[in-house]
């Protein structure tokens, strides 16, 4: 992950691999201080621990429970198995943080660790962005629309098959031409992009530009114009009333009229109702956006930053705690996901609501006489 720096300091890593000195006169950084590479692993694994544990809970919320199985929440679910992936691989980075003699863990490891975190990364800016567009059509469309986007159920799987298949393309083409290498980082001692690639910059660039501008152009515009919506929407609702609904009282209407009219009231009145529920989801996602950005920004502002190399380690901690971070979103802000939770860690199964066929046939198939009928797990 830190290898994007080398987009502005080649020339450290180079001075550094020959065990020369940088061109203005200076040693060349190394993140050698063993003490600070121990708390930077400590703050991975705790990371890891975390993201695995909310992550995988999420994932099985919505595995017991069909309330929770919307579009909104595939997006989500795909959201969760990447941090997930992301929170199991980064253990391997805290191993070689620990390593005191050299490289710890077989190089090939290194490889497969690093581009797990850039497909995983990349994949979950996407994924935000594509959740961003399901609440811009869902809540600014007619739902002729959106269900011609989203129904059947595969075309949601093409969807999360493309924010996957985006990541993973941008991530390994290049390094099958031979422009940039992953493996073991010796500056900062872990698994990163190897800077000593002499087309290691095309590679970051390439990086750089297809996974983060792209798909966060994608979530601001989506965002603002579900604001502006919202605002106008807001304004009308606080508009004083049309005068010609009165005449619904001022002249005779045949039947047909009349019950048109109790019909368009029926859903005029349970508009609001729809409405709220969609904001207060959207808001919720939203966020999921802020925190991602949060996270992101102090290992973007390393990118831009002449003389961050210090800073870098905890920057890229910030943004694997992005991970973790989600599912606490959803456990206080989420109402379903926050009754689902408490279902599950009260071991209370029977009051999941709107059990899925694989939580009844867990029910089912546990036998043995128990005669506590939440303990079949």
């Amino acid at each position: 992950m830190d290898g994007t720096k080398s987009l502005y300091h080649d020339e450290y890593s180079d001075d550094f691999l020959e065990g020369g000195n940088s061109t203005d006169g200076s040693l060349p950084f190394e993140f050698s201080d063993y003490n600070q590479r121990v708390l930077v692993a400590v703050l991975y694994l705790i990371a890891s621990v975390l993201g695995i544990s909310g992550n995988s809970l999420v994932i099985m919320a919505v595995i017991l429970s069909r309330k929770l199985r919307t579009t909104t929440n595939a997006f989500v679910v795909n959201l969760s198995v990447a941090d997930l992936l992301t929170s199991v691989v980064i253990i391997w980075d805290a191993v070689e943080l620990l390593g005191k003699d050299g490289q710890p863990i077989s190089d090939w490891i290194c490889r497969v660790v690093s581009g797990t975190q850039t497909i995983t990364t990349g994949c979950s800016i996407y994924t935000l962005a594509l959740i961003g567009l399901q609440r811009l059509l869902l809540i600014t469309r007619p739902m002729t629309t959106y269900r011609a986007i989203y129904t059947p159920n595969f075309k949601i799987v093409l969807w999360l098959v493309a924010a996957w298949s985006v990541s993973l393309l941008v991530t390994v083409l290049p390094l099958l031409f031979g422009v940039g290498g992953v493996g073991y980082n010796p500056k900062y001692h872990h698994c990163g992009f190897m800077s000593s690639h002499p087309l290691s910059t095309y590679y970051n660039i390439i990086i750089a530009g297809a996974l983060y501008p792209i798909p966060l152009i994608i979530i601001v515009v989506c965002y603002v114009l579900i604001w502006l919506h919202l605002n106008r929407h807001a304004k009308r609702m606080v508009s004083p009333p049309d005068k010609s609904c009165d005449s619904i009282h001022m002249e005779p209407r045949s039947v047909t009229s009349t019950t048109r009219s109790l019909s368009e009231l029926h859903r005029a009145a349970s508009q609001p109702r729809l409405d709220r529920r969609q904001n207060e989801i959207t808001k919720n996602m939203f966020y999921v956006v802020c925190a991602f950005i949060l996270c992101l920004t102090p290992f973007a502002i390393c990118l831009f930053y002449e003389y961050s190399d210090p800073v870098l380690p905890y920057a890229t901690v910030t943004l694997v705690f992005n991970g973790c971070v989600n599912p606490l979103i959803y456990a206080t802000k989420h109402r379903d996901f926050k009754t689902v939770f408490g279902c599950i860690l009260r071991r209370r199964w029977n009051s999941i609501p709107e059990p899925s066929d694989f939580l009844k046939a867990m029910r089912r198939t546990n036998c043995c006489g128990d005669s506590d009928e939440n303990s079949w797990v």
